[in-house]
């Protein structure tokens, strides 16, 4: 080994020690007092206060419109503070980032096409636009570390034990690799860090390509949307593949107590519920050794609006402060008292975004599918929202709102072109679709966001065993 191979491995082997310790300090929260972890949490909301205040000056200018200045923060209670939403993040951008930004350093990072999107020391995770204009996020580095360290929290429980004979962790990651996701920006970076090994299988590819793909790799860990990671679990169940991963990590669906139950029975693994958003990637679990959701107060101070709509403050992350900002998600059960067998908030389940698969019968007669994760990377130019109808195994149609003003000739010109390349990578070339424009989305009246797929039947097969 050379000098230089020592010292990577050296440096590596540093960083995963790290990794670990600070995953046990984590894990070590679990038996505190809950009136402990109250008061840390609430510590911690004061001491990013002040540093929001005095480093972005999005939160000196919008504070002082509400009549609050820098004396008044010590004493004034979180919900004396107003509330921020993804409108005024996406128009504040520059005001809100506690580091130095250029326009021009996003623009160009952002034509790049990365997967995992770097600006200087900075990580940019943009969120989708399926429920309005997409949001960038900025991310140090210590706030990904600790959103790492948290997965290694959530994996020491459990039944299955998780051993140094497991390392280097193999997962299999089932996602839409778009530029800038959350989740994949989570696995690229602890792939490259860590060098854990990762199967990243692209939902764009193929259904048929996956067996092959699967078997050779024989992961410890699953990771994905509940529909994705169904999918695997029905090739398992039909004999295609056989794996035997100790643990599922879901996220970005609600996991029904039906589809936990099946991924047991067909893996034997633990299955983790990891509740996450762009804005803050570690917000709580979920797992098959406790009901409902945990959240982690020592990572988010967490607060509920008189809908059930979840309120933020992210407490790890120094490059993009975000005060009391509120999701579109509804949230049942919030409680602050202690219940269970750990020492966090807890509720009874999210009502978030549960999207249907779309299935279609492609030349030869079998079925595939097209995700709304994979068709969410829809963006062609004067787009503002838009939703897919599908009407039978081998149609749908695209409704598009427009920009004011957008021509409507080269938005439809750039979508077809998008449509046919994503109908393209499955071998649905056959499938027909046509666009219809509309001047509004109606959003769900429970969540607040606007489905991207709707069914006007059963489409798909019975069992979702497409050959």
């Amino acid at each position: 080994m050379s000098q230089k191979q020592y010292a990577n491995f050296f440096v590596r082997a540093m960083d995963l020690t790290g990794l670990l310790y600070n995953g046990i300090l984590l894990w070590s929260h679990n038996s505190w007092p809950r009136d402990k972890v109250l008061r840390y949490s609430e510590a911690r909301f004061r001491k990013v206060l002040m540093y929001a205040y005095s480093k972005c000056p999005f939160y000196r200018e919008y504070y002082r419109s509400h009549g609050i200045c820098e004396k008044d923060l010590p004493y004034l209670k979180p919900k004396d503070l107003p509330l921020i939403d993804k409108d005024l993040v996406r128009s504040n951008f520059y005001g809100i980032a506690a580091v130095p930004l250029e326009p021009h350093d996003i623009e160009e990072a952002l034509r790049g096409g990365e997967l995992l999107i770097r600006i200087g020391r900075w990580i940019l995770i943009h969120s989708s636009g399926s429920t309005g204009k997409p949001a960038n996020f900025l991310y140090s580095g210590s706030a990904i570390t600790a959103i790492e360290a948290n997965f290694i929290r959530i994996s020491i429980g459990g039944y299955n034990t998780i051993s140094f004979k497991d390392f280097p962790i193999r997962t299999l990651y089932v996602a839409s690799v778009g530029s800038g996701y959350a989740s994949t920006s989570i696995a690229l970076n602890g792939i490259r860090k860590y060098r854990s090994r990762s199967l990243i299988l692209n939902i764009q590819e193929p259904w048929e390509c996956w067996p092959e793909k699967i078997r050779s790799f024989k992961p410890n860990y699953i990771a994905g949307y509940p529909s994705c990671i169904r999918l695997i679990a029905e090739l398992q169940e039909k004999g295609k593949i056989h794996i035997r991963p100790k643990k599922i990590i879901t996220g970005g669906e609600p996991l029904t107590l039906e589809t936990a139950a099946f991924f047991r029975r067909v893996f034997g693994a633990d299955v983790i519920d990891y509740y996450a958003c762009t804005e803050s990637l570690c917000l709580g679990a979920g797992a098959n050794w406790y009901k409902g959701i945990y959240l982690f107060d020592d990572l988010n101070y967490f607060e509920v609006d008189n809908y059930g709509r979840l309120i933020i403050t992210p407490l790890y992350n120094s490059a993009f402060p975000l005060i009391r900002y509120r999701l579109n998600d509804v949230v049942l059960g919030f409680t602050r008292e202690e219940r269970g067998p750990l020492p966090y908030t807890h509720i009874d389940k999210i009502l978030g975004r549960s999207e249907e698969t779309m299935w279609f019968k492609n030349p030869k007669g079998n079925w595939d599918f097209l995700h709304p994760l994979f068709i969410d990377d829809l963006d062609a130019p004067g787009v503002k929202q838009y939703q897919f109808v599908q009407e039978s195994e081998t149609s749908f149609t695209l409704r598009v709102v427009p920009e004011p003003g957008a021509c409507r000739e080269v938005l439809k010109e750039e979508a077809e072109v998008q449509v046919r390349s994503f109908l393209s990578k499955k071998n649905l070339e056959n499938v027909r679709f046509s666009i219809e424009y509309v001047n509004s989305l109606k959003p769900d009246r429970i969540t607040g966001k606007i489905k991207l797929v709707e069914k006007l039947g059963k489409g798909g097969p019975d069992d979702c065993n497409g050959y």
